[in-house]
């Protein structure tokens, strides 16, 4: 989704926000930022009537209630990471064919100038292109341009 579609996108869980980069459920957003408000303030109003009086100052009562509060917004945090899962639909798919690839080497020519040739390249730096399969990309790629400039 563009991020205009994506403000505006209707999904399977109601209207979609996208906030921080990341695409949410705008219903289910509302129900986790209510149950985060009710936890973390209900933690800490519990904490200050029960721990705050058991403290030596009621300055550190109060910070020790606070501290409760904040545990009660990891919690909410934890309840809501249960009850909403990811509306966020990963999918890998491996391009075959080298088009795209050659079309990128193209460009890179085009941008930078000639790319080199792979002959020139040190062992270490050609044993490692073939061992995550470039090599041969390049290489093809360099006989296909040299086979371009001798027929023109």
């Amino acid at each position: 989704m563009t991020d205009s579609n994506a403000a505006r996108g209707v999904g399977a869980h109601g209207q979609l926000a996208e906030i921080w980069g990341d695409v949410v459920s705008r219903p289910q957003l509302a129900k986790a930022m209510l149950i985060g408000a009710l936890v973390s303030v209900a933690v800490y109003f519990l904490a200050l009537q029960t721990i705050a009086p058991l403290a030596s100052t009621p300055a550190v009562g109060k910070a020790l209630a606070m501290l409760g509060g904040i545990l009660g917004s990891v919690a909410s945090g934890a309840i809501c990471a249960r009850l909403f899962a990811p509306k966020r639909t990963v999918v890998e798919q491996a391009q075959t064919g080298t088009a795209w690839q050659t079309e990128i080497l193209e460009q890179l020519e085009l941008e930078g100038g000639p790319i080199g040739r792979v002959e020139d390249l040190p062992p270490v730096v050609a044993q490692e292109m073939r061992e995550v399969g470039l090599y041969d990309l390049f290489k093809n790629y360099e006989d296909r341009l040299g086979a371009g400039r001798k027929g023109e």
